[in-house]
């Protein structure tokens, strides 16, 4: 066995070992060299070679390189700002609001437990800044819905005894004041009117709450199983156990759909209580410790005046009231508030440190900060900490070590920004998701999921985003996931009408848009099946199935049997194949929130073949600049509405036109006018983390246009310096030079020292790290104008391979081709000259099976020259 001696320093010392500041000896481990190096600077390269020596003392063997450490993280919490989006932010549109739907109380990234308040106005996050009383706080919570869900189990403190039912009164809503209203990461505080504080912390399946009393003898806290938003269903209940815990459950509707969940809770007190009761409807019945219903619940009495603070830990779970226990026991065993809540801080400091940005003003890093925060509250983990989680089938599965089974899950909303940012972030948690994706198909139907939530699909929204969100995960480094059991389930979604996943048909119409290749009266749908068609050819390529790659990708070219020439839009047909009549630029009709107008641009991966069917580069460039008079118009108006998905990619189509400083002023315009540091910071609703997500790429100075492909197309940076710090240990430096809300344009950029004029940065060259230098000025420049700037296009005929064979006696040639091809022609030419004339061979107007027997000419006839094309 040879001695190894590894030789390290912040300095290279080459071959000569006394040049390196530091040695150690490598012990054998494991069948590897190995050893423990401690002392090291974080955050600073070290060079290293190992020297190798045998028996003799002779070299054997030398391997030399570098690594970097990992910076101590820098404190970011403080940055965040749990209010931004929680009021409207702009007109309303007629989305609750349009506040961001974001929810302020204590979260635990990607936790089941979300601590917070509800207020009046029943939004979908629970609470509206615009109100003035809480009605309760509750241990469920989703950020940015569109739809009302969860807010299961509400603690409410209160003064005095109580003398009604809170689930036929109102009266124990409290008013406050937003002076005496805290929020950070992890952590939530009110004092309300009454002067009870109101403390929230959170582990990642368990809460805890720290109730201040002024001094009285009839504190009371109740506990509503009923609360949950949609209505409790029959089987809720509690039941309270010894002199200071309670337990339950409850089961109510998922939001926009008809499927029942059930959550289970256990909760202790640090103390006992004084007193105790039941309600059922609108009777309580003090001493009862029983009680179940829709409109049941418990309330608990304390005598504050020995002893004001009464500490609350809750465990849940979606398994049973055991592993509720048992996940308290688990993550919150003790009584120390301040640890828990140091805790979820941390937590969120190391997800935030993910992406290290200086050189913005504060409100600059606030707003920045709080949107990569929103972008990791979902999915949430669904299993409990022994593994175990409710499939969609019904039945008890158990996830393996090391892995989590993930719930809501919404496809529409977040394959554009979100799951890009945080495969390319996150890859290893995103693997997660996408294999609780593939189980959900498995036990669901064999469908994937399109809106996913608990252990239920709602069938929410249109298209078929797991499809490209699959895709689009694999594409950008999330790929420890069962890949072939993804590929089998995105084909059932997208080529076996009647698919079905949780009862709901995967998507709608399938069966029109094979045979006809478009979806009767609806245009969303259609460009929504023919982007995922594309995600999926882009993933069946990666994992050498060519015959689906070709299939699907011909398929995605259905988007062509929209466009209508005579007004430029993205029409609908009816079912003869006739235009929808009526279109308009705010046409709603054929249109999923949205207008003929917004969804014009919605062919992502084939940009380049929309705008030249649009006129060409400058045609397109005039119309996107008329598109932009307007930034959040709404779902009903011509111009772009940033608070809605289908609109997150058109800014940055500017680079398909040969003027790219289009994208750069948009795009600032946008972060500029719709996200900013307040309550009214987001202009829609942010749906999982859908806009916060844009804005985080927006402001790194490239954005993932293409579904399916790794790689993205490039605006400029918003500040000055970012460092995006990631998965595999390499760092991705970013440096805006003069970046400022003026100096958005791009004069010069280089790639790790190289200047580039491209306006395509491919994922393979910064996936182990990059450093780009952005040279910015206030005034639109000739960079990344050339024609070989533009990003990729991905067109839906792709070359043809084309095969042949000939007979024995030499009388006939056999052309073959891939099935996928079967509805293309024959042509023949005599010469391949120019200008060659090719003619189509009418024999092959309709081919069997990709193939064609063609007699061949005499000897004394010209040479033959065969190519395939649309027929």
């Amino acid at each position: 066995m040879p001695a190894v001696t590894l030789y390290y320093g912040p300095a290279n010392g080459g071959g000569n070992p006394a040049a390196w500041a530091n040695s150690v000896s490598l012990g054998y481990q494991g069948g590897a060299f190995a050893t423990n190096v401690a002392g090291l600077t974080p955050g600073t390269t070290y060079f290293y070679t190992a020297q190798a020596v045998n028996g003799g003392g002779t070299a054997w063997a030398t391997t030399s390189g570098s690594f970097t450490t990992m910076p101590v993280p820098v404190s970011l919490t403080p940055y965040v700002n749990p209010f931004i989006g929680t009021a409207p932010g702009g007109s309303d549109f007629g989305f609750d609001g349009d506040s961001g739907d974001v929810f302020p109380g204590a979260d635990f990234p990607r936790g089941m437990f979300q601590f917070s308040p509800d207020t009046p106005s029943n939004i979908p996050g629970g609470y509206n800044y615009q109100d003035s009383t809480i009605k309760g706080f509750s241990l469920r919570h989703f950020s940015g819905r569109g739809c009302d869900v969860y807010q299961d189990f509400a603690f409410m403190p209160l003064l005095g005894p109580l003398t009604a039912s809170p689930a036929t009164s109102s009266a124990y809503q409290t008013g406050f004041y937003h002076t005496n209203e805290t929020a950070s990461p992890g952590y939530y505080s009110v004092v309300l009117n009454d002067g009870i504080q109101v403390e929230l912390t959170v582990t990642k399946r368990t809460g805890m709450a720290r109730f201040t009393f002024p001094s009285t003898n009839a504190a009371t806290i109740t506990v509503n199983a009923g609360s949950s938003i949609n209505g409790a269903l029959g089987n809720t209940g509690v039941s309270i156990i010894g002199t200071n815990q309670m337990e339950g459950q409850a089961s109510a509707y998922i939001g926009c759909g008809s499927q029942p969940y059930t959550i289970y809770f256990v909760a202790q007190f640090d103390h006992a209580f004084a007193g105790a009761g039941t309600w059922n409807g609108g009777t309580v019945t003090a001493g009862s410790f029983s009680t179940g219903g829709s409109q049941s619940g418990a309330y608990f009495t304390f005598n504050a005046a020995t002893n004001p603070v009464v500490y609350a830990r809750i465990g849940i779970s979606f398994v049973s009231i055991a592993n509720a226990l048992t996940n308290l026991n688990a993550e919150n065993p003790g009584w120390s508030f301040a640890n828990i809540q140091l805790a979820a801080n941390t937590a969120w400091n190391n997800v935030l440190n993910k992406i290290v940005v200086s050189g913005g003003t504060v409100a600059q890093m606030q707003a920045f900060y709080t949107a990569l925060y929103h972008c990791y509250f979902h999915p949430n983990v669904f299993n409990d900490v022994n593994g175990q989680y409710i499939g969609m089938d019904e039945a008890l599965h158990t996830v393996p070590s090391g892995h989590a089974q993930y719930e809501n899950i919404p496809g529409w909303d977040t394959y554009r920004s979100e799951t890009p940012l945080i495969s390319f972030l996150s890859p290893d948690d995103v693997s997660d998701i996408m294999q609780s994706l593939v189980n959900w198909a498995q036990q669901g139907g064999g469908g994937l999921p399109r809106w996913e939530q608990a252990n239920r699909n709602s069938g929410g929204m249109i298209g078929d985003g797991p499809v490209v969100m699959l895709g689009t995960a694999y594409a950008l480094g999330a790929t420890n996931f069962d890949t072939n059991g993804a590929l089998t389930a995105m084909k059932l979604n997208a080529g076996t009408p009647g698919t079905i996943s949780d009862g709901n048909e995967v998507r709608y119409d399938l069966s029109d848009y094979i045979s006809q290749g478009f979806v009767v009266d609806d245009a969303s749908s259609t460009l929504e099946y023919a982007t995922a068609d594309f995600s999926l050819s882009q993933f069946a390529a990666a994992l050498g199935d060519t015959a689906d790659y070709y299939t699907f990708l011909r398929r995605s070219g259905n988007w062509r049997n929209l466009y209508n020439p005579a007004n430029g839009f993205l029409q609908a047909r009816n079912s003869g194949g006739s235009w929808l009549g009526g279109i308009s630029a705010t046409s709603g009709d054929g249109y999923d929130e949205g207008d003929a107008a917004q969804y014009a641009w919605m062919v992502p991966y084939n940009v380049g073949g929309l705008f030249a069917d649009m006129g060409g580069q400058a045609a397109a460039a005039a119309r996107l600049t008329t598109f932009f008079t307007t930034v959040n118009g709404g779902s009903s108006s011509p111009y772009e509405f940033m608070g809605n998905e289908p609109c997150e990619e058109v800014p940055w189509e500017f680079d398909y036109t040969g003027q790219p400083s289009g994208t750069q002023a948009a795009v600032r315009n946008l972060q500029l006018q719709c996200f900013t540091n307040t309550p009214a910071g987001l202009p829609g609703n942010d749906d999982a983390g859908a806009l916060s997500s844009w804005y985080v790429f927006s402001c790194l100075g490239f954005y993932p246009l293409i579904p399916g492909v790794g790689g993205f197309v490039v605006g400029s940076p918003r500040f000055p310096n970012a460092v995006i710090n990631l998965e595999n240990g390499s760092q991705i430096s970013i440096q805006g030079v003069n970046a400022s809300d003026q100096n958005c344009y791009v004069q010069s950029m280089m790639l790790n020292g190289t200047n580039t004029t491209s306006l395509w940065l491919p994922f393979a060259l910064v996936r182990n790290g990059a450093n780009l230098v952005f040279t910015l000025t206030n005034a639109p420049t000739s960079w990344g104008t050339g024609a070989a700037d533009v990003p990729p296009s991905f067109d839906n005929n792709p070359i043809v391979p084309l095969g042949a064979s000939l007979s024995a006696n030499g009388q006939q040639l056999t052309l073959s081709w891939p099935s996928w091809g079967t509805n293309y022609a024959v042509y023949a030419a005599a010469t391949l000259q120019a200008p060659a004339q090719w003619t189509r061979m009418t024999a092959a107007t309709a081919t069997v099976n990709g193939m064609l027997t063609i007699t061949l000419p005499t000897a004394n006839s010209p040479q033959q020259f065969f190519r395939l094309g649309p027929q």
